[in-house]
Parts: structure tokens; sequence; C-alpha cells
């Protein structure tokens, strides 16, 4: 076999790193004052929605909080929001975050006081399943609520919250489980699956019947074109490659766009308290630029990552085309038409 040269595909590989690297240049920094400003205006919001009762508004807040900055007083208070939403997984998984982050030296004595209570309280409610597969089945599927369970936690005792849920097993050659439960709180139980051995019919053969005599007509002599499949490919894959890039380059305009703005309403803000803000407090209180301030933040991440999946797919499709281009051979592929009355048929010949 005989290759070609290699300078356009290294020409190739060049323009695919170039294009990879690129979002490399909008890596995300530390949050700024500013930012930190924002983040504790959120969760001051948060917390009074959560001493009102409101615990759907106040788990919003949180979560945006942590999004900038991510504090074991915020997971805390997170935590105690899916608690009394009933989400007691949920609650479990935030109380240890926030073990998590005293741990790696984090100070929050307030939180650390109460953390120990607070955890053993949501534990003892959270049910606890444990899914019990034959011994004699392999490559057994597993769903909890129509979402898959993993291979590893089976035969383990699952935290679930209490409620009702449905499960469903399947394996091949075995008729399906499915069975619906209802835990109560602090339930403990255990769910042997039975998958038997499907019994099934065999299907009928149906008669052979003997097909007319076909007139087979070459596709020059019908008038019919054939496009080689390989041109096919190639024009999708560049095509592919220029709808990508176009969305890098149009979302890394916006991103630029974007961090300037965020630039102008942060020194706005900081203008107002005097040029700096260490503390990260300038917005806790309403302050002009502020709220457009958080508008330029969520754009410019936004755009980052549209920016950096358009590129990425722009070298995964400039990969593919090359790899089309120099690897595929060009022989030709022939259509031909088959016909008998009241038949037709199409296919297609060549080597690929």
């Amino acid at each position: 076999m005989r290759f070609p040269g290699l300078k356009p595909l290294a020409a190739l590989l060049a323009a695919l790193l170039s294009s990879v690297q690129a979002p490399t240049a909008l890596a995300a920094a530390d949050p700024t004052p500013s930012e930190l400003s924002v983040a504790r205006r959120l969760f001051d919001e948060g917390r009074a929605a959560e001493d009102a009762g409101h615990w759907r508004e106040a788990a919003a807040k949180f979560h945006q909080a942590t999004a900038i900055k991510d504090t074991p007083g915020m997971r805390f208070h997170l935590a105690r929001c899916e608690e009394e939403q009933g989400a007691f997984v949920e609650a479990l998984v935030e109380y240890d975050r926030a073990r998590e982050l005293i741990d790696s030296g984090i100070r929050a004595s307030d939180v650390e006081k109460l953390l120990a209570d607070a955890r053993e309280r949501v534990r003892a409610k959270v049910a606890l399943l444990t899914v019990r597969l034959p011994s004699d089945v392999q490559n057994v599927s597993v769903e909890l609520d129509n979402q898959p369970l993993s291979p590893s936690v089976l035969g383990m005792p699952m935290p679930i919250n209490p409620g009702r849920h449905r499960l469903r097993a399947v394996a091949v050659g075995r008729t399906p489980f499915a069975t619906d439960l209802m835990l109560g709180i602090g339930e403990v139980r255990q769910l042997p699956i039975e998958l038997p051995v499907a019994t099934t019919v065999p299907p009928s053969i149906p008669a052979v019947r003997t097909a007319p005599p076909r007139t087979t007509l070459r596709a020059a002599e019908t008038g019919a074109s054939s496009v080689p499949a390989r041109t096919i490919v190639l024009i999708g894959e560049a095509s592919l490659f220029a709808a990508a890039l176009g969305t890098g380059i149009v979302f890394s305009i916006a991103h630029g766009s974007a961090d300037e703005r965020y630039d102008k309403f942060n020194r706005d803000v900081l203008g107002q308290v005097g040029g700096a803000d260490p503390d990260g407090t300038a917005c806790s209180t309403p302050r002009a630029g502020c709220a457009e301030l958080e508008q330029a933040r969520q754009d410019r991440a936004r755009t980052s990552a549209l920016a950096a999946g358009g590129f990425i797919a722009a070298g995964v499709t400039a990969a593919a085309f090359g790899v089309t281009y120099w690897l595929w051979p060009r022989h030709p592929v022939e259509l031909r038409a088959a016909g008998a009355p009241g038949h037709l048929d199409l296919a297609v010949s060549g080597q690929f």
C-alpha cells in the first residue's frame, strides 16, 4: 500500500492541537471579591427563606452560593433544607461534604459542633435496601425508579429515601422481574430478585414463494447516477467541522464581551466602596451595578463552556476528516436496480 505525503497530515494534526488548546485560556479563576460578595448575599437570602420555612427556595439559593464559594456553613444549611423536604439521602451527602471541608482545614466551629448530631439524625431516617441477585444469572441489568443501578452496589445495603419506588431487573434468556416497593423511615429490607428461565414459542417459518423472473438493470441503463459513499462522508464531516469551529469562534467573541462587561461593573461596584472590597461584602446590600455584575459573571461562565465545546468538537471532526480522506480508498461504488412486475429492488456494490 502506498501512503501519500506526510505534510498535509502534519498540518491537519497541528490545526487539531491548536483547536483543542484554545479553550485553556478560558479556565476559571478563583472568585473575586465581588463574586464573594454575591455569594454572601445569596447565603443571606437563603437563610431568610430557611427561617420562613421556604425550603425549596432556600435550597436553590444555597446551591447558587456554593457554585461560587463552597463552605461548610453553606453545605450544612443546604443539608437541612433537603432534610426538611424528605430528601434524606441528599441531606446525608451534604452533611458529609461539610465534614470533608472541615477536615480539609476550613474552620467552621459553629457548624462542627452541630454536624455529628445532625448527620446521625438524618442517617436514622434513611431506608436501607439490599438487592439480592440469583447466583446462576450473569449480566443482570437493574433499574430503580427508571435509573440504572451500578453492579457494584448490588448485594450491598443502599441508602434510599422513604416512600414508593419501582424496581426492574432483566437478563438475557430470563423472564423480567418488576415490583413496587413502599419503604418506611429507617426501614431495612432485603429484596431477592427472581429471574426464571424464559419459555418462548419458536416463531413460525413462512412458506417460500417463487419470485417471478427479474430484469437486472445497471444504473447507467436506467439513467440513475451514484454518489460515492466516501464523498458523502467527507462532506458531512467538513460541515460538522465548519459548524463546530464557527460555534467556538462566536462564543469566544461573546466571552470577551462578557469579560469586558464583568470588569466594568466590577469597577463600578468597587468604586462605591472606596476601590477595594477584600471581605467580599460590597453587594451584601443592594448597590448600583450588582445585578449587572452577577449577570455578566453568568454570561462569562456560559460562553466559556460553549466556546470550549465548539473548539473541541472542531478538533475531533477535523481528525475524523483527515482519517477518512487519507485512509478510505477511492474505489467506485455502483448502484444496481432489479425489477419485476410490481416490484423493484435497489442494491449498492463496491469496495469501502
